[in-house]
């Protein structure tokens, strides 16, 4: 049965290339001046909505009339909420009025607009809508909401979201650990409405907007990677190799365990588990073989380049994205902007890079900012 509603003045055109998510598709074909109410009745219990942006030929004369946008405000304000919402155009740049931007800040340019997430007319967009709209039905089900006391809104209890939400394992010792790393994170407290897809809708939204962008209760590879003391590609080279050699021991099911496999887990790229890493960490800490002994007899025939700096950080971009590349603490500076969730750690990036971009140095914190002046 189809659960993603989509709507646009040529729909084939997209659900051509979009293999994803095509036989879970309920195409809308809008027509000027014709009414929707019965493409409505089925919005209402659709897991996600789909909306091309222009639903008018930018170059006629009244496209602003309807799009995209203004027709998905209508639906959310007749049903009184809505569920997951993605935006989709071939000419993405101009329905919004401002680069996209990499899919890692996506989110920012996503929120302005109101909608999870927003992309052109590919198979990547289609494969990231397919993830949005199993996250959607997942959440749904799992997420149990208990009253307040007056009825509403639903009181989102903390276990039932770490464990059958986002699929925290129960029976690792770290759990606590996370539940409380989750606990910080800021997730949704209450939630207004006992409809499934609207529920899911707000934690796909914190967790695109606050948790997969940036460094919180879970990690990238590289994040993963600096808390082992090993390069990026190092961490990943390990994990192929614990993923295909089942001789790694206790060692290996615990890196394993590690692994985020909740909604959204490929959404921008494999995640772990913070309290996982760690809890891995201290294990190999322990090992009567020591840390790097134990580490490289987990790799097995990996080769494992540790990291050479005293205190070493990742370095992000003039976007704020991480990169690969890995340097010491005192030639870098820390930086944040508007988007940055509270709580979350600054990005750092190089000195250097950072006196050359007055933009990027205006974003360097205000501790940080005297090194700026600090040329050797």
């Amino acid at each position: 049965m189809p659960d993603i509603i989509y709507v646009d003045d040529e729909p084939e055109e997209f659900l051509s290339e979009a293999e994803a998510i095509r036989g879970r598709v309920k195409d809308v074909k809008f027509q000027k001046n014709e009414s929707l109410d019965e493409s409505f009745e089925d919005a209402k219990n659709a897991a996600l909505w789909l909306f091309d942006f222009y639903l008018i030929d930018p170059d006629h004369g009244d496209y602003r009339d309807e799009n995209g946008l203004s027709l998905f405000q209508k639906w959310k304000a007749a049903m009184g909420g809505r569920p997951t919402t993605v935006v989709v155009s071939n000419a993405l740049e101009r329905a919004i009025g401002e680069p996209p931007g990499r899919e890692e800040r996506r989110h920012v340019i996503a929120q302005k607009h109101g909608v999870e997430w927003l992309g052109p007319k590919d198979p990547d967009t289609a494969d990231r809508i397919n993830q949005l709209a199993d996250a959607s039905l997942s959440i749904g089900e799992s997420l149990e909401l208990s009253s307040s006391g007056s009825g509403e809104p639903g009181v989102v209890d903390l276990r039932n979201l770490c464990v059958a939400v986002l699929r925290a394992p129960e029976t690792e010792d770290w759990s606590e650990s996370a539940m409380r790393h989750i606990d910080r994170a800021r997730p949704p407290r209450e939630v207004s409405t006992p409809s499934d897809t609207l529920k899911a809708q707000v934690v796909i939204g914190w967790l695109l907007a606050h948790v997969l962008p940036y460094p919180s209760f879970l990690l990238t590879d590289r994040q993963a990677a600096l808390r082992l003391q090993i390069t990026p590609d190092s961490f990943r080279k390990l994990v192929e190799t614990v993923g295909t050699d089942g001789n790694g021991g206790a060692h290996q099911g615990k890196l394993l365990a590690s692994r985020y496999e909740g909604p959204l887990s490929r959404f921008l790229g494999p995640r772990w588990w913070r309290a996982g890493i760690d809890d891995l960490a201290w294990h190999l800490s322990q090992d009567a073989a020591g840390f790097q002994a134990a580490l490289e007899a987990l790799a097995g025939t990996g080769a494992i380049k540790w990291l050479e700096q005293s205190e070493p950080v990742l370095v992000s971009d003039a976007d704020l994205i991480e990169t690969d590349e890995i340097a010491e603490a005192k030639d870098c500076v820390r930086v944040t902007d508007e988007d940055f969730p509270a709580g979350i750690d600054p990005a750092w990036v190089r000195i250097d890079e950072a006196r050359s971009d007055k933009k990027l140095a205006a974003k360097v914190i205000y501790e940080d900012r005297e090194l700026l002046d600090d040329e050797e």
